[in-house]
């Protein structure tokens, strides 16, 4: 991998990655053998995959690979990770992506109301010791909202869903280095939270709890400064998330190298954090790429003023 979403990235050596929507890898691939190679687009439920061929003479064909087993989903992709808490002798039954009942996940329809719930996150590695400060919105709770995330947690360095196991290289965020330094280095000066809300059988899908139609204010940047957007995804898919007019820089400990994206892929109760620099005045839309999620009400406006 030489680019991410078109800008230069250090070189990195891998055999598999998994990409959102709106997403864009350049690479370069070296043949070794004088044969034909496989290369394979497989969707994320396994449902499918397309092959097409690389090889050294026309009409050559690879063998295409038999698919692979669906991934299955676990408490920890409902941001209620026991082994984190310390639970490991609790089993949890997995969840198989294809057959999931999503009506068992419904909190709200089901009464359970975690809004005055606290929890002292700080016990889990997660404590805020930001010298900045963050701003926090209250969800809207309603039939729009089936679950919040209780434990979220950064997922950097996992290599997206059914690849936990594999033995071959296969990309991680936390592997991805600007090859050129930051153009901006300052710090934050302040944080915004932003919740990726959804209910997943009703297809509802929002931010902070809201829908775009019930919207009645954007997210406000100042002109010039420097703030970290924090994406905590509180539903059981991944969502790739989009800003226009501006880049993302990926919080991941790239230090003054960190990778330079468009779009940034939050995976399943995953708590991800992106440094903005608000250089362009105007209105630019902010949403996830998934169109459905989109036009369903998975949409804001962000107004940099």
């Amino acid at each position: 991998i030489v680019a991410a979403d078109g800008l230069n990235v250090q070189p990195l050596e891998v055999d598999e990655f998994q990409m959102g929507v709106a997403e864009t890898y350049d690479v370069i691939v070296e043949p070794r053998d004088d044969r034909a190679y496989a290369f394979v687009a497989e969707s994320i439920d396994r449902s499918g995959q397309a092959v097409a061929t690389f090889g050294p003479q026309p009409g050559m064909r690879a063998e295409a690979p038999a698919l692979r087993a669906v991934p299955t989903l676990t408490m920890k992709d409902m941001g209620m990770d026991h082994g984190a808490m310390g639970h490991d002798d609790m089993e949890m039954d997995s969840m198989d992506m294809a057959a999931m009942d999503h009506s068992e996940m419904d909190h709200a329809a089901m009464g359970h109301d975690m809004g005055g719930m606290s929890m002292d996150h700080s016990a889990y590695g997660m404590a805020n010791d930001a010298s900045w400060p963050v701003e926090k919105k209250d969800i809207k709770r309603g039939p729009g909202v089936a679950n919040v995330a209780m434990m979220p947690m950064s997922r950097l360095d996992e290599p997206g869903i059914g690849l936990e196991d594999v033995s071959h290289r296969v990309m991680r965020y936390s592997q991805l280095r600007s090859l050129t330094r930051n153009p901006d280095l300052r710090p934050p000066g302040r944080e915004m939270e932003i919740h990726l809300t959804s209910n997943m059988e009703r297809y509802m899908w929002s931010f902070d709890g809201v829908k775009f139609s019930e919207v009645t204010e954007p997210f406000i940047f100042h002109e010039g400064e420097r703030l970290r957007v924090t994406l905590i995804n509180d539903s059981m898919m991944p969502h790739p998330i989009h800003l226009h007019g501006m880049f993302f820089d990926l919080v991941n400990g790239g230090g003054e190298h960190m990778p330079r994206k468009h779009t940034v892929v939050v995976k399943p109760a995953e708590k991800l954090s992106v440094d903005v620099s608000a250089e362009h005045v105007g209105d630019w839309a902010f949403h996830c790429h998934l169109l459905y999620h989109m036009d369903a009400g998975m949409f804001q406006v962000v107004r940099v003023s």
